[in-house]
């Protein structure tokens, strides 16, 4: 299958869970994630607002305030991605893409400026593989952001549900792997 096909395959058996199973789903992906020693001791979020079918990511924004976290929301700036610090969900607006961002009105993020420990990134995606593998919507925000900080110590977490893990990605050199796959069944090391 072609990325593309991947990506129209995954897309509808996500749009095809009802709205009763995706919450019992998240529920068990949410749970998992907050277990992970990686999202406990990080001090700094950096995650995608969820759109349409994707994971919820609203309650894990949510958790990680109320832990004290700093959180981290991308905004998109021409090809490029940058990430905003936020206090609180209220406030974000929608994209030209439907997808809701931070307003931008204060500094980015300096990844490249700061190499501190304990930073997790939470990644979207439609098709993920055992070996950390994954497969995006076709943009290459991601992609492009991580392999710009690569020298950073980012620890990589995709969620997804578990009929998102195919056996094995055909990917490109430039695409970034996750370190980790949350799923409503398990929990993927792909190191």
């Amino acid at each position: 299958m072609t990325k593309n096909e991947i990506r129209s395959l995954i897309k509808e058996k996500r749009n095809n869970l009802t709205l009763r199973i995706r919450r019992e789903y998240d529920k068990d992906i949410h749970e998992r994630l907050f277990e992970l020693p990686e999202f406990k001791d990080c001090n700094k979020l950096f995650t995608y607002v969820s759109f349409g079918s994707e994971v919820d990511t609203f309650a894990i924004i949510n958790k990680a305030l109320g832990m004290k976290k700093e959180v981290y929301i991308p905004k998109v700036e021409g090809k490029n991605l940058n990430f905003y610090k936020i206090n609180k969900l209220e406030g974000l607006v929608r994209s030209k893409f439907g997808i809701l961002e931070p307003e931008g009105i204060n500094n980015p993020y300096l990844a490249s400026h700061l190499q501190e420990d304990n930073k997790l990134m939470l990644l979207p995606g439609l098709a993920f593989d055992k070996y950390g593998n994954r497969i995006g919507y076709g943009a290459g925000y991601y992609d492009r952001y991580l392999g710009a900080y690569s020298i950073n110590n980012w620890i990589k977490i995709a969620l997804a549900y578990d009929f998102q893990i195919m056996d094995r990605l055909n990917v490109n050199e430039y695409d970034i792997r996750t370190d980790y796959i949350v799923t409503d069944k398990r929990v993927i090391s792909c190191n």
